[in-house]
């Protein structure tokens, strides 16, 4: 049924990408919580000669939006006081496993800040915590489309 390289490239999508999106959604939390999911979407719309990216796209930009607000309103709830929108971002950054991401950021810039304090650093060199958010939310929608996109190129590579 299924060519030895085909289910070798399957194999290697699902381990390249096990690192995914950590997320949180309705029906999403069942689909877009398996890593590699958009690829696996993308490269069954092409077999049906379908292309939903923008909807994988939109979909993943409001998930990625609900948490940056309910972190936003976590943090708010807790008293951070005006720091509340830093320490929602810290809390959306940490929450959606970008921790390292930010503190490469920032110690490209120069900072020894790890953790928290390097997504502070990088929210306040962005333009705070407002376009922290937009950063993330078009980012993952962004990462969403480019794997959907992905995966129709690596269906179309591997047709038999």
């Amino acid at each position: 049924m299924f060519k030895r390289s085909t289910i070798a490239t399957w194999v290697v999508i699902f381990t390249v990408f096990m690192a995914g999106t950590v997320q949180a959604g309705a029906w999403d939390v069942i689909t877009k919580a398996i890593p590699g999911m958009d690829v696996v979407e993308g490269a069954y719309d092409k077999s049906n000669d379908e292309s939903n990216g923008h909807y994988n796209a939109a979909t993943d930009g409001a998930i990625t939006s609900g948490i940056v607000g309910y972190s936003v309103y976590s943090a708010g709830a807790a008293g951070a006081g005006s720091l509340t929108g830093y320490a929602g971002i810290a809390s959306a950054v940490s929450s959606m496993g970008l921790g390292g991401v930010t503190t490469t950021i920032a110690g490209a810039m120069g900072s020894q800040a790890t953790g928290a304090a390097a997504t502070a650093l990088v929210t306040s060199v962005v333009g705070g915590p407002v376009v922290m958010g937009a950063i993330l939310v078009g980012g993952a929608a962004a990462t969403s489309y480019g794997l959907y996109k992905c995966g129709q190129f690596i269906y179309t590579s591997v047709k038999e």
